[in-house]
């Protein structure tokens, strides 16, 4: 019985020294100015500056560092039309670090008669500059429904260089109701099927054989018209009269 009675005060005295400890922590942490923000520090940056970002933040200095709220940060920061990740790190003893991932632009959105750039998710990002219309093609989206898809497939056309006509190459792309029609800047026009973006990343891989071939026999100069929407491996090319 009396070993039963010590294990039960040693018991109650580890919780009160675990409770008295846990309560000393948080006393440090969010009462005293032992952590206190002193330097906000702004990571991967390019198109925002560092100063806007802290200005986002709505933060003077002094804060405890753990009274600050990271979710309504983050929320706040994401607002903005150029940031699409936020990462925080409270890093002791004053430091609060904000690691950014800007939105980076796809193509320029036809809207209302005014150009767009807009992003992967098709969020508006900003105007367009005279030099945009070097790297990113007018889109058209006649169709809401296969919207995702068809910008999922631009962000791939986008990323893999290698195959032709390569995504600079182009001046236009429009989502029809029932098809996609590509223009390059040589004045080709390419139909495809709507699909998936397995379904559409395959079709081209089979179109970039095709212009392969019109580029090595130098034909490429007389092609008019390349129609993939046909059974897959069949194509219609039209020459220029």
């Amino acid at each position: 019985m009396g070993n039963l009675w010590t294990r039960y005060k040693l018991f109650l005295i580890t919780g009160l020294i675990i409770k008295t400890l846990l309560f000393m922590v948080v006393f440090v942490l969010y009462f005293t100015d032992l952590f206190v923000l002193k330097e906000i520090r702004v990571l991967n940056n390019k198109k925002i500056s560092a100063d806007e970002v802290k200005r986002l933040t709505d933060l003077k200095g002094q804060e405890r560092l753990f009274r600050i709220n990271l979710k309504d940060l983050e929320k706040r920061l994401k607002a903005h039309p150029l940031i699409e990740e936020v990462v925080i790190i409270r890093r002791l003893p004053s430091l609060l670090e904000i690691i950014i991932k800007e939105r980076e632009a796809l193509a320029i959105l036809i809207k209302e008669h005014k150009g767009y750039l807009i992003d992967r998710k098709g969020i508006i990002i900003g105007g367009v500059l005279p030099q945009d219309y070097l790297y990113y093609p007018l889109i058209e989206i006649k169709n809401e429904t296969w919207k995702d898809n068809f910008l999922t497939f631009l962000e791939w056309l986008k990323t893999n260089k290698k195959y032709l006509p390569v995504y600079e190459n182009y001046s236009k792309i429009t989502l029809d109701k029932n098809k996609i029609i590509f223009q390059t800047k040589n004045h080709i026009k390419i139909y495809f099927p709507l699909g998936v973006t397995e379904e559409l990343t395959k079709l081209y891989l089979h179109l970039d054989r095709i212009m392969v071939y019109l580029y090595e026999s130098k034909q490429i100069e007389k092609i008019d018209l390349i129609r993939m929407d046909y059974p897959f491996g069949q194509a219609l090319i039209k020459f220029r009269s």
